[in-house]
């Protein structure tokens, strides 16, 4: 919630016209806008908001326009300024430095977005918590988040995300994070870097900005970064070293049991979510919620309900089948995790990998690709199906097929099963490989 002294404070805009002077949040959709918001007419590649200014006006409080319109404003408030999504980061900059509450920075490869969901799961049981919606993590969705924030917030969990050279600290010149909690270093938008030490800078621009890192002590290569960095880093992982540690680790058919210790205590917990990559966003998540307070009863009871998010690790079962869908996103270092879960659930069944191309890997795209296929076959998995045309790659190594689309991939993957495998379907968010899973709901399900 912010006032429209706030936005003339933050972005020197000047006013065209004059309405509601509170605003609940800023928009830029006006499918989603509501009557108290601020409609932010952006500029994008391929549209621009001031094309839906009329629509905007018809729905909400206002609008922050950059160029002149000869429309009715409808007795709404519309504010010019030079630049629209400058003025809404300026906007979300100026709201952070008036929150007197603390900022927590959730950046890394891969596990953000479930590891912020926990946290603010977490603690929420304590405290008013804001967050970034899903995985809008960027320049836009970061101060659309903060436009949100209440008098009465106590804290902050915002993912940061980042696929070249600057976004992090762009980032952290709106946020100011109190601390950080850096998941790990992976093959993550690689393209845009050129190299995985080009990854592991681009998030480390986030260390001049915190006083205390939660990193994944594990992670040598990213403990290496660290070195010589003067704030407090608190470790996570499975480690001995680690300040926080999962040990102890048991999996079950439908749940995982593991030993949560730090130096003064331990305690067990249970989840349903799978595979070892969630042991350590579970303890990521766990071990800044221990520092900030929340209880080892409250912690217990949140692990044990929390579900995955959307699309991502999600265990569907059919009877005998086991899909597990996990086709948010791929680069090299999750799909690895995912194989390595697929084929720790295989015992006496067959399984099938469903893979999509992995997308933003520039250079190293071939090899990641062969590299998947290599693993495929060292990992015996059954069934090795393909969508794109990267992924053929992966055809060097193992026997399998490769289609176009995902609706291909889901009618020949249909027609294999006899109900009683288990499935991985992911790739990167572009191949949309959840359309597998609705093919397959057609009969399947």
């Amino acid at each position: 919630m912010f006032s429209l002294d706030d936005l003339i404070q933050a972005t020197h805009g000047r006013f065209l016209s004059i309405g509601k002077e509170i605003f609940r949040e800023a928009s830029i959709d006006t499918r989603t806008i509501g009557e108290n918001d601020l409609f932010f007419a952006l500029k994008g590649s391929k549209t621009d908001g001031h094309e839906f200014l009329t629509e905007a006006l018809t729905k909400a409080s206002g609008a922050v326009i950059s160029r002149g319109q000869s429309i009715d404003f409808h007795n709404k408030t519309v504010v010019l300024v030079k630049d629209t999504l400058n003025a809404l980061q300026q906007l979300g900059g100026y709201l952070r430095k008036q929150f007197k509450g603390k900022v927590i920075a959730v950046i890394g490869s891969n596990g953000k977005t479930t590891t912020k969901e926990l946290i603010c799961q977490f603690l929420s049981k304590k405290y008013r918590v804001l967050k970034t919606e899903g995985n809008l993590n960027n320049n836009i969705g970061v101060p659309l988040c903060i436009s949100r924030v209440e008098a009465n917030t106590d804290i902050m969990v915002l993912e940061l995300g980042t696929n070249k050279p600057g976004d992090i600290r762009e980032l952290c010149e709106i946020v100011y994070p109190d601390c950080a909690l850096i998941t790990n270093i992976g093959y993550e938008h690689i393209e845009g870097f050129g190299s995985i030490e080009g990854v592991r800078d681009g998030e480390l621009e986030i260390l001049p900005y915190v006083k205390t890192v939660f990193a994944n002590g594990d992670d040598e290569f990213l403990m290496d970064g660290l070195k010589g960095w003067k704030g407090q880093i608190l470790t996570f992982g499975l480690g001995r070293e680690c300040d926080f540690r999962a040990d102890n680790i048991n999996f079950y058919d439908d749940h995982v049991e593991f030993e949560f210790y730090t130096d003064t205590a331990s305690f067990p917990l249970k989840t349903h979510l799978t595979g070892i990559h969630n042991i350590y966003n579970i303890t990521a998540a766990t071990a800044v919620a221990t520092f900030l307070g929340i209880s080892k009863c409250i912690i217990t009871q949140v692990t044990e309900v929390f579900t995955p998010v959307k699309m991502r690790g999600e265990i569907i079962k059919i009877n005998g089948l086991e899909i597990f869908l996990d086709a948010y996103n791929a680069n090299p270092s999750s799909m690895k995790l995912a194989l390595e879960e697929l084929a720790r659930r295989k015992r006496e069944r067959k399984t099938v990998a469903v893979l999509g191309d992995m997308m933003e890997l520039g250079s190293f795209t071939q090899k990641a690709h062969e590299e998947v296929g290599r693993l495929i076959k060292e990992l015996g998995i059954d069934i090795f199906i393909g969508v794109g045309k990267f992924i053929k790659d992966a055809l060097r190594y193992v026997n399998g097929h490769v289609f176009d689309d995902a609706i291909q991939a889901g009618e020949f993957l249909k027609r294999q099963l006899n109900g009683s495998e288990v499935v991985l379907i992911k790739g990167s968010r572009a191949m949309q490989m959840e359309r597998i899973l609705e093919v397959l709901k057609e009969d399947v399900l």
